[in-house]
């Protein structure tokens, strides 16, 4: 995060000369982010626990300013030395995206089992308190940010989620701390995504009778479009609070939901 900048940012140019951490980056929001990350200028680490993903992915963009990184994010050494090795490579960290997630499973309280219920809070949460915590000293060396990736579920309720949408709400409530606790040497915000087309959702929907008319009605809870949301348009809400047109901004919480939680 640099000091009071009155210097207008070019498209094109919004991160020139930054270091960014993309997580989740092998497919869906997290690639979409890595890729218009280095279209503004930024040299990218993409972190996914698909290796082959994540290495196709960093692979097709410009030479030298990606690196595939295969890593499990709720495992601290495999983020320890994703950290380290970015900061190897390009020289330093500024930004870090947390875009890692799993769906979890879709049931009640009563029907979700303690191991499904922990392995969606150690990918969603935990991996976001990790890549941060081990992230921290570069960030704070150079002044840079935060944009974790929550969920509109963790500002609403919803049938059936009662371990990713409370894994989603503890993004928030972690995104608030560190920007408390790290001011002013970090900014830390969070977006918070409605229905997204990528294949987490897809995989969801495929469990449904009809997946059709289960992705119809998934766009409907959308009051601006009554269509599902874009990765694209996920990427552009990180884009801005990763630059330095967000320099005012910490402890935010946007949502990019096309009006569902305004109900």
């Amino acid at each position: 995060m640099s000091t009071l900048n009155t210097h207008v940012l070019r498209v094109g140019e919004r991160l020139s000369g930054k270091v960014a951490v993309v997580t989740g980056a092998g497919q869906g929001i997290g690639a979409t982010i890595a890729e218009l990350f280095v279209d503004e200028g930024a040299q990218v680490a993409c972190v996914d626990v698909q290796a082959e993903n994540v290495h196709a992915r960093a692979s097709a963009l410009p030479d030298g300013r990606a690196i595939g990184i295969a890593a499990d994010v709720s495992d601290e050494e495999a983020v320890v030395q994703a950290i380290g090795q970015t900061v190897e490579r390009f020289g330093g960290l500024d930004v870090i995206v947390n875009v890692a997630g799993i769906a979890g499973p879709q049931s009640k309280a009563g029907d979700t089992t303690v191991a499904a219920w922990d392995r969606t809070h150690e990918v969603n949460l935990r991996g976001t308190f990790l890549l941060v915590k081990h992230g921290l000293p570069h960030l704070v060396a150079r002044r840079g940010c935060v944009v974790n990736i929550a969920s509109a579920l963790a500002l609403v309720g919803w049938p059936d989620e009662s371990a990713y949408g409370p894994s989603k709400a503890g993004v928030v409530q972690f995104t608030k701390s560190v920007a408390l606790d790290y001011a002013p040497h970090i900014r830390s915000n969070c977006v918070c995504p409605g229905a997204v087309r990528t294949p987490m959702i897809t995989a969801v929907l495929e469990e449904y009778e009809d997946p059709e008319r289960a992705l119809a009605e998934y766009g409907s809870i959308h009051p601006l479009t009554g269509r599902l949301a874009e990765p694209i348009e996920i990427a552009r809400a990180a884009l801005f609070l990763a630059s330095d047109d967000a320099s005012f901004i910490t402890g935010a919480v946007l949502p990019v939901d096309g009006g569902f939680t305004a109900r």
